[in-house]
């Protein structure tokens, strides 16, 4: 209670000084980027942490345990975080998809719980050894934070979904230390448009959360990486085979991935509790001779990108990692797949450098170069988001030199990889955990289903005389940030919103009427006939929630209202009817 007076008295305060939704946006656009880099870090030390205490060393060459309890450390770990789970679903998974689904089909709204969960949950499954990434982690949490801080400062619906992609990319450029990429990779693979609105805002947080990690932690890059020069055109020969066989490598990993977690999501209660555990134990037998597969796994990309392996640990390690991935995420441990994918494809690349150098030594002066492509290549494979992937490696490098060998593998990678299997893994896993997003394939549905067959017709409305006060306790009443205003006639005078109505009493006019003080009569509307794709064309133009549906013939008539949840579901609905043997 005292916490709501305290969020009352400061939105009070704002908007006494003339703060509108927007000025408040921006405002937590900066302070999501700091508090995001914040959380990247505690992430990374609690990780760090949990992995010294659980193994003895940071360096896993020199763990102390004795080998016969290795495997113990990531089961246990795995079960106690399994356990957690129980109370925290939404957790699970690598954090990314999550994230999408929150972003596009709950407007945004991620609780608290599900941050907090995950923060905790990712930490302990990481640093006993789960073989999965910090990245997607963090990125769920940002996310979560910045929805966590849109919904405390009372922003409408459509001001917290678009902090959500702000909060992914500030997490995201804290925990993989590349600003650029971050921005790029949650245009190109959350939000899906590179010329968002939310650009500017997103570019703020990531510059933001980037410079509060390098201060916290230096600026160290998260891979040391080798000096680079093009010996002769004719080396992009085996670089376009480095794109060939990661194209292979993202295709098996997808389908394994896919394979192992369908399973696993199949069972129920302690069984899935124990196929955790398992899966913690199993990654813990690879563990025993391979170390290497444990947790993120950065220390030894680093060491195959200045010292190399031989060809065989190579594609030891590629095997391996593999394995070890797909069963830790297969059976429900919650971490990221994009360090695994870096990892597989610098192994990848690694082996195709062995390879070449037998065939072709004066071509090839060493592994390191060819397994930093192997790295754009994978990501590009697996995330299919070819953009970022090459935005990262040269970020990484800030060598514009090895630009035409990653296009290159970028570009075969890519493209072999989505004829072979043509739907993204995120897209795919979110899929799996039961919500379709639409699209290439799938994007006509929207155009051939009306908005009558997706409204709700019991529109929720405040009275046009009801005072900013009692409309502001309404609105609370029912957990919506803006209602419909009608007049005594049952006719829609305009439109209200939270933010409107705080301001109001912000300016002492609380004891007002609605239709006086803080109603917008220009109201954006939809019409039954419409296609479920201009609707949603209306909802992003607009960065809007929900659009109240109107009669054609009396624009003042309401019939009904429809929200992208509304969209979505009714085009899981024909999504259904289209493939029922799915």
């Amino acid at each position: 209670m005292e916490n709501k007076k305290l969020k009352v008295r400061l939105l009070e305060w704002l908007h006494h000084f003339g703060a509108d939704e927007e000025t408040i946006f921006y405002f937590l656009t900066i302070l999501v980027g700091f508090v995001a880099g914040l959380a990247a870090v505690a992430f990374h030390l609690t990780l760090g942490l949990i992995h010294e205490i659980s193994f003895g060393s940071r360096d896993l060459s020199e763990v102390l345990r004795p080998w016969y309890l290795v495997p113990l450390i990531p089961a246990g770990g795995a079960l106690v975080a399994a356990l957690i789970l129980r109370a925290v679903p939404e957790a699970r998974g690598s954090g990314i998809p999550q994230t999408k689904i929150a972003y596009i089909v709950h407007n945004g709204v991620i609780p608290a719980r599900v941050w907090i969960g995950k923060f905790f949950i990712g930490a302990l499954n990481i640093g006993t050894g789960s073989s999965l990434g910090r990245e997607g982690p963090t990125v769920q949490i940002c996310a979560g934070i910045a929805s966590w801080l849109g919904q405390t400062f009372s922003l409408g619906r459509t001001s917290i979904q678009s902090l959500v992609p702000v909060g992914a990319a500030a997490g995201l450029a804290a925990a993989f230390n590349t600003p650029i990429a971050a921005v790029t990779f949650t245009l190109e693979e959350l939000v899906g448009d590179l010329n968002a609105r939310v650009l500017g805002a997103i570019v703020v947080a990531s510059t933001t959360a980037s410079v509060v990690t390098r201060v916290l932690l230096g600026d160290n890059p998260a891979f040391l990486v080798p000096a680079y020069s093009l010996v002769s055109y004719w080396e992009l020969i085996p670089y376009a085979a480095v794109g060939v066989v990661c194209a292979g490598i993202g295709v098996i990993f997808k389908r394994a991935l896919l394979f192992t977690r369908g399973h696993w999501l199949a069972l129920s209660g302690g069984r899935a509790v124990a196929a955790t555990a398992l899966g913690g134990l199993a990654v813990g037998v690879i563990g025993i001779w391979f170390p290497q597969v444990f947790a993120v796994g950065y220390p030894w990309v680093t060491k195959a990108l200045t010292e190399g392996y031989t060809f065989w640990f190579f594609l030891a390690l590629l095997a391996l990692k593999l394995c070890a991935t797909t069963i830790s995420y297969g059976t429900g441990s919650s971490g990221g797949i994009f360090a695994p994918t870096l990892f597989m494809g610098a192994m990848a690349g690694g082996s195709v450098a062995a390879v070449a150098d037998f065939f072709f030594p004066e071509l090839v002066l060493g592994p390191g170069v060819y397994a930093l492509v192997g790295m754009g290549a994978a990501f590009a494979a697996v995330v299919g988001a070819p953009m970022t992937s090459v935005i990262m490696i040269f970020e990484l490098t800030q060598d514009y030199h090895i630009i035409l060998a990653l296009m290159v593998a970028n570009t075969i990678s890519y493209t072999l990889a989505r004829r072979w299997d043509p739907e993204p893994l995120y897209s795919s896993l979110s899929t799996q955990e039961g919500v379709q997003l639409p699209n290439h394939e799938t994007e006509h549905l929207l155009h051939e289903i009306h908005v009558a067959d997706a409204m709700i017709t019991d529109v929720k409305t405040v009275g046009a005389n009801v005072t900013v006060k009692d409309a502001i306790e309404r609105i609370e009443e029912i957990g919506f940030t803006g209602l419909p205003v009608m007049n005594a006639a049952g006719r829609m005078a305009g439109i209200v919103s939270e933010s409107d109505l705080r301001q109001a009493q912000g300016a002492g006019r609380e004891n007002e009427a609605v239709i006086e003080a803080a109603t917008t009569s220009y109201v954006i509307h939809a019409h039954p006939d419409q296609s479920l794709d201009s609707a949603m064309a209306k909802i992003g133009a607009r960065q809007i929630s929900r659009l109240p549906v109107v009669s054609r013939e009396d624009p003042a008539l309401l019939l009904g209202i429809i929200t992208v949840e509304d969209v979505m579901n009714a085009f899981g609905e024909a999504l259904a009817k289209l493939h029922p043997e799915e």
